[in-house]
């Protein structure tokens, strides 16, 4: 994908700051940039997003990403104020639309300015696909359509994850998959951007694999957690016992299982079960950041539900 490139000015917009005072970043050595052969100053915007994070600095204004005039006024100022409903229409709109390019510039457009990916995945993007979904229920929409919005979804967000900031190593890994016929893979993607931009090695699987796949998986690469995405349909008793051999399975390769999808709600902590439901981002943000405060060993008696995601 090609990369975005910022000018002083747009870097200076962002942060509300002088042009003088990126410059004097630039010099330092403090925001990396690179040098036309004239001499002048671009940032990649990788390079602006970890120096954000690094210094905790929010935007306090909006840049035209890659001069792109497709974000209209109004979507900037929905962005800046964190308008997620208007967001969340926004989205529905592209993910509909044939421009695919449309999508991911969309994305990329929120993270870059800030943002959270949890904020992204729960309240633009979920929120836009259950517009979707009532869209197809009052037959409005055919399931082509469904599918197509969602396959574009799915692309835009694995195109997404390029570009993400990625914390150091936590040393940790997953293993995440779709359990059997689940073709609802959006979630599970989620859940890897999640997983990479907080330093844990990702193996995807992805949608629509066996039970017996998964467990042969967990025991090839030993994950610290092995994160399943299921949707219940009409065979609950099948999942629940297929949910109970892949726990079994984990524990015997110290692995904690992490359930998630349209059947996560479903009965999955009785014994033999799944150690964590999970149903958001944001859930399993914090998730993820509790188990790095355990440092390791008390990664099993982690047990989180409910609650603020600290930043």
């Amino acid at each position: 994908m090609q990369t975005t490139i910022l000018s002083t000015a747009d870097v200076a917009r962002l942060f509300d700051v002088t042009e003088t005072t990126v410059k004097r970043w630039a010099d330092e050595g403090t925001l990396k940039c690179q040098r036309t052969p004239g001499g002048h100053r671009k940032f990649a915007i990788r390079y602006v997003i970890e120096f954000a994070e690094r210094n905790h600095f929010d935007p306090v204004g909006a840049i035209d990403l890659m001069r792109e005039t497709r974000f209209s006024p109004p979507l900037q100022a929905a962005v800046l104020s964190r308008d997620f409903p208007a967001l969340a229409r926004e989205y529905t709109s592209r993910a509909m639309a044939a421009d695919e390019e449309s999508l991911l510039a969309f994305f990329s457009y929120l993270y870059e300015h800030k943002v959270a990916l949890w904020e992204i995945h729960d309240l633009v993007l979920r929120g836009g696909m259950q517009e979707i979904g009532e869209r197809w229920m009052r037959g409005e929409l055919g399931v082509e359509e469904e599918h197509r919005a969602s396959a574009r979804t799915v692309d835009a967000l694995a195109r997404l994850q390029t570009q993400v900031f990625v914390k150091p190593s936590r040393g940790k890994s997953s293993l995440l998959a779709c359990l059997g016929e689940d073709l609802h893979e959006i979630g599970l993607r989620c859940a890897s951007c999640i997983f990479e931009a907080e330093g844990w090695g990702v193996h995807y699987l992805g949608a629509r694999t066996p039970r017996n796949a998964i467990i042969a998986a967990a025991r090839k690469v030993a994950p610290d957690v092995l994160a399943v995405s299921v949707s219940m349909g009409d065979r609950p008793e099948s999942v629940r016992s297929d949910i109970g051999e892949i726990s079994a399975a984990a524990r015997e390769v110290g692995a904690q299982l992490v359930v998630g999808g349209r059947g996560a709600m479903a009965a999955f902590t009785e014994q033999g079960g799944a150690d964590e439901i999970l149903t958001s981002s944001r859930d399993l943000l914090e998730y993820l950041r509790r188990v790095e405060k355990s440092n390791g060993p008390g990664i099993h008696e982690t047990n989180i539900r409910n609650g603020t995601v600290e930043e």
